[in-house]
């Protein structure tokens, strides 16, 4: 049954966003997608105020989803998530204040590094500048009664990052490997955020995470046990851009509005990828 009266914009119609734009479009969604490219729909960019002032003319979404990638090209990483993110967001509620609007950030919000368990009103000092953008652009929709999707790291059939390196021989244990690792698959990613828009709380901070928290020395060893490839040889732990935190995030808020993921654990979804 067609979703009567019901326009998505996704806002950057990427891995996580083309799923989302399948996900409603199967749902009987009217939806309508824009990226920099406009190679499967408007082309424009969400930080360009006035271009989207013009866009309103044409459009009035009753649903947004902010999903857009913030690539450097030119601009250093940095500005890039100032632009995309902060300046983006603040764009979106301002030309469409009517639209519900739902902003998909990052776990890297939540900094801790003691193996924790970590909900919603958990403490979020991150130690990277780009999780800090991240936060203010938090602010920015929740102030204008937005949502905001903490999602964990995005994987899916032929993307994922671990499986890549393990297949590769390039993986290696930091250290002893009881870093906690956490996950979401696209496609739960994708249905988590269209079962947001229509059921979560006014200004409300989601986690969208798998349920299965695993460290990195049992990912790997599931991971090698089900393709039948060597564990990989531990070494010194480096510092990461992205921070070096150690947590289990809960997906439990979301849990309880009705939401269950399709793949509650990345090393049994990962036979699939």
């Amino acid at each position: 049954m067609k979703s009567v009266n019901k326009h998505l914009l996704v806002v950057g119609p990427g891995f996580l966003g083309k799923e989302i734009v399948r996900e409603a479009t199967e749902l009987g969604w009217a939806v309508s997608t824009l990226s920099r490219s406009g190679s499967s729909g408007l082309k424009g960019d969400v930080t360009d105020l006035a271009w989207l002032i013009d866009l309103a003319d044409k459009i009035q979404p009753t649903h947004i989803i902010h999903c857009a990638s913030a690539s450097a090209g030119s601009m250093d990483r940095l500005e890039s998530y100032r632009r995309v993110y902060l300046k983006g967001s603040e764009n979106l509620v301002t030309v469409f204040p009517q639209s519900r609007i739902v902003f998909t950030s990052s776990t890297s919000v939540y900094a801790q590094e003691d193996g924790s368990v970590v909900d919603e009103s958990s403490e979020t000092k991150p130690s990277t500048e780009t999780a800090k953008v991240l936060l203010e652009a938090e602010a920015v929709i929740t102030n204008a009664g937005g949502i905001v999707a903490r999602l964990s790291g995005i994987y899916g059939k032929g993307r994922s990052y671990m499986l890549k390196r393990l297949r590769s021989g390039d993986a290696k244990l930091d250290g002893e490997g009881t870093r906690l690792l956490n996950h979401i698959h696209h496609i739960d990613g994708a249905r988590a955020c269209l079962f947001l828009l229509e059921n979560a709380g006014s200004g409300e901070i989601y986690n969208v995470t798998d349920s299965i928290t695993l460290c990195q020395k049992e990912t790997y060893q599931r991971l090698c046990k089900t393709f039948d490839i060597p564990m990989p040889e531990s070494a010194p732990r480096e510092p990461s851009p992205r921070g070096n935190s150690d947590k289990s995030i809960s997906n439990s808020k979301l849990l309880a509005l009705g939401w269950k993921p399709l793949y509650p654990c990345f090393a049994d979804a990962a036979v699939e990828l």
